[in-house]
């Protein structure tokens, strides 16, 4: 547990070696830590240090930085699973040199509609590091297909095998995470 600069505390868990490139992993709601553990332990194989922080609703793209900061990591690939995505796009676009790729699970960018035609940022700029968005469905897809004009970098669209959820593709994503840290 880690106490953000607003003052609440979140659950981070820093693991893997200390000299690999910094992986953050933003989780999906109401989903612990440990959902992430199988993936986080590909990582770590990969030579991958890995930050899974806990999704909150009160988590802001500064309280992230504040963490990232408490824990003395300066750069990193960003991994948001759904609804840890939407933050996820949100720091690869607003904090150009802090985040050096982006990973997303059926998000899109925020200036997109997202499944239920909401646009949840209209003035979100573009991204500017190499992204990946993978997708579940035929609709997620169209969404990660409109996303691709607000990438000013290499993107790529991927399908989930298994079309369920991160844990049940953990081998998907973690290759998609290695791929993702070794093209910046």
């Amino acid at each position: 547990m880690m106490t953000t600069l607003d003052g609440f505390p979140v659950p981070v868990d820093l693991a893997g070696p200390e000299k690999g490139v910094v992986v953050v992993i933003l989780g999906d709601e109401d989903r612990p830590l440990a959902a992430y553990d199988a993936v986080c332990d590909r990582l770590h194989t990969a030579s991958l240090r890995t930050v899974v922080i806990g999704l909150d609703p009160r988590l802001t793209a500064k309280s992230v930085v504040g963490i990232l900061d408490a824990l003395g990591i300066s750069w990193a690939v960003v991994v948001g699973d759904r609804a840890g995505g939407e933050l996820a796009w949100q720091l690869a676009a607003t904090r150009v040199g802090r985040f050096v790729g982006l990973v997303a699970v059926d998000r899109g960018h925020p200036r997109v509609a997202d499944l239920n035609g909401v646009v949840r940022d209209e003035q979100c700029p573009a991204v500017e590091v190499g992204t990946t968005v993978l997708v579940s469905s035929p609709a997620a897809r169209t969404v990660a297909n409109d996303s691709q004009r607000y990438v000013y970098s290499e993107y790529r669209t991927v399908d989930l095998l298994t079309r369920r959820n991160a844990q049940e593709s953990t081998a998907q994503l973690a290759a998609e995470i290695v791929l993702r840290t070794s093209t910046w």
